[in-house]
């Protein structure tokens, strides 16, 4: 069982077990070529670099007529300049613009050779916007233009060679668009980080549960949010409490950049996790000062991180976003998750554990839509609770209670940043 829990002072508090952290997890440097169109969520390991423009031409800012510039300067209001329409160097055709020489074109045309200004057509066509129709085949221009007026030029917004993205940044959905306009449809990124998930327990199933049996879950919550932080998941049918069978279990999965045991981390005498780990390796945390979750431990293997979080649904939950979260976007080369909190009434008090960090799970009253929000607390056993809360309550060391009717910061569990 996992209820056995170290004294406080016995316990690392949490900043100094996140300093541990650091020091053991190292970014890896695998990286991979991907079509970028899958490369989402993944950081670069190398900037991106314009092989082309955008535009990678000359194009109209807005639906007109292109001119040679030097052709309106007579133009001054009272004494237009008319111009041929030639669609012959229009878009779909390829002759260069002579003097004199309009050619129709909307925005993002690209302008015909020898334009270098674009004549607004605007709404009023024939009331004093600088255009007016004449005659079949011919434009005026009333007002002289410079060269460049109506033009976006090659290069306006990506220049050839220009760092579009930096090495590091983690691509976006919006991304890909960019790469592909400049010439880049295959990224070089950071391999997904390897994360190998161990449930343990007496009992423990992966499928129907006979008499006595218990389906094991807390594996497949892990193994959920470790694929969400960008990890890739080798999830592990649960190993018994037999030391011998999960010496095994470990020892197969030292070649993942982190390993996570969940389950088994008490002090009663299934809870084998502690005595196997430190058979192996070295225990650098032996229990932190936090509730639920106390019972979680750091240690390393052969070179190779080892968190082991306890068995209980909300204690297994709550420290696998406070340690497994940091580990696995530490050894993607990104900062940890960061929660999205909302303030929030309590509709009933909650209690603190003295001398440690306390997180209570909490759920939405009428769902916590509009910006006058309640929250009720609730109760932090059944595995039921991880779908009845929308988020948590975190009290600090010392904070034996906070009253119904206080204003608290409301972490959402589902929402990370």
């Amino acid at each position: 069982m996992d209820e056995t829990r170290p004294p406080p002072a016995d316990r690392t508090a949490l900043s100094a077990v996140r300093d541990r952290l650091r020091e053991v997890v190292d970014p890896i440097d695998r990286t991979e070529m991907l079509p970028v169109s899958t490369a989402v969520g993944r950081p670069l390991a190398d900037s991106i670099v314009a092989r082309r423009s955008v535009p990678h031409y000359d194009q109209a800012a807005h639906d007109g007529f292109a001119v040679r510039a030097a052709d309106t300067a007579e133009a001054d209001g009272s004494d237009a300049t008319l111009f041929d329409i030639d669609d012959r160097a229009g878009p779909d055709g390829n002759g260069r613009l002579g003097p004199e020489t309009a050619v129709r074109v909307d925005a993002g045309d690209e302008l015909p050779e020898g334009a270098d200004a674009v004549v607004a057509l605007g709404d009023g066509l024939r009331h004093g916007n600088g255009l007016r129709t004449v005659a079949e085949g011919e434009v005026a221009v009333e007002r002289s233009v410079e060269a460049g007026t109506g033009v976006r030029p090659a290069g306006a917004d990506v220049a050839v060679e220009e760092v579009v993205r930096p090495a590091g940044h983690r691509l976006r959905p919006s991304d890909p668009a960019l790469c592909t306009a400049v010439g880049r449809t295959r990224v070089e990124v950071v391999q997904r980080p390897t994360v190998g998930v161990v449930p343990t327990g007496g009992g423990l199933v992966s499928g129907d549960p006979g008499s006595g049996a218990v389906v094991e879950t807390n594996g497949t919550t892990v193994s959920g949010f470790v694929e969400r932080w960008g990890g890739k998941v080798t999830y592990r049918d649960p190993v018994s409490t037999d030391p011998h069978a999960l010496r095994a279990a470990v020892q197969r999965d030292l070649t993942k950049d982190l390993l996570v045991t969940v389950g088994a981390t008490g002090q009663g005498e299934s809870d084998i996790v502690g005595s196997v780990i430190a058979d192996l390796g070295e225990v650098l945390v032996d229990g932190v000062a936090l509730e639920p979750g106390g019972t979680t431990t750091l240690s390393v293997v052969q070179g190779r991180p080892v968190l082991s979080v306890p068995g209980g649904p909300v204690a297994a939950f709550v420290a696998t976003v406070q340690f497994v979260g940091p580990a696995v976007t530490r050894l993607a080369g990104r900062g940890p998750p960061v929660p999205v909190t909302v303030d929030a009434e309590l509709d009933a008090a909650v209690d603190g554990d003295r001398g440690v960090a306390s997180v209570r799970p909490v759920e939405f009253v009428g769902g916590g839509v509009g910006t006058d929000r309640t929250v009720r607390p609730v109760d932090d056993e059944p595995l039921s609770t991880l779908a009845r809360a929308d988020g948590w309550v975190r009290l600090s060391p010392g904070t034996e209670s906070v009253r119904a009717g206080e204003t608290v910061s409301v972490e959402r569990r589902e929402e990370t940043v």
